[in-house]
């Protein structure tokens, strides 16, 4: 990976926590109200991170239709976009050989992910915590007052975590969860964080 783009992945790692989050728990009062006021002023109403018919319902009708549309993608009983590397790889069980692949690698690398109570999260192959994973490797240590990249074994891990953990699949499934979102942030956050993967190094 050149030094351009990991520099892109740097700048974008807190967008990659914010997917995380979003990927792994229902959006609850304190993040819907963060987000409702995390566009910066004159952002086209298509791009906001909640969207005008969101916004325009009483904030306990907007929790219920974000939580509807967590479950809706999610978790199913039969979920929209499954967030996990094994179904994506066609693989019989969630939790499988991408599970155990992800934990090698955060055991080569001195890495743990587990992710907090009242998360949905059911193995470690869920792209919420591949993305963690990625946001915590980009973050550099600041030098007068701004963000370094990765270097040394770091940067190792991270082009090892795109090459074998998300860029395989993750590309490709934020485009589906984008082309699948009935609400805002989901679909936003999925074409912004799945263009940034994306992108040619």
């Amino acid at each position: 990976m050149n030094d351009s783009r990991l520099e892109t992945l740097t700048a974008g790692r807190d967008l990659f926590l914010l997917t995380s989050r979003l990927l792994s728990k229902e959006i609850d009062q304190p993040l819907y109200r963060a987000l409702l006021t995390a566009d910066p002023d004159g952002t086209p109403a298509k791009d906001r991170l909640i969207d005008e018919r969101t916004r325009a319902m009483d904030e306990p009708d907007a929790l219920r239709a974000l939580s509807v549309e967590f479950c809706r993608l999610f978790i199913g009983p039969y979920p929209a976009c499954p967030p996990y590397a094994s179904i994506h790889r066609g693989e019989p069980l969630v939790g499988g050989r991408a599970d155990q692949s992800i934990r090698d690698f955060m055991a080569r690398h001195g890495l743990h992910a587990e992710p907090p109570g009242g998360h949905t999260v059911l193995a470690h192959d869920h792209l919420g915590i591949g993305l963690a994973l990625l946001h915590h490797l980009l973050q550099g240590r600041g030098r007068g007052g701004s963000v370094a990249c990765p270097q040394g074994e770091d940067r190792n891990a991270v082009d090892e975590l795109l090459r074998d953990h998300l860029l395989p699949w993750a590309p490709s499934y934020l485009q589906n969860l984008h082309d699948a979102a009935l609400h805002s942030p989901y679909g936003i956050v999925a074409r912004l964080a799945g263009g940034l993967l994306a992108e040619d190094g």
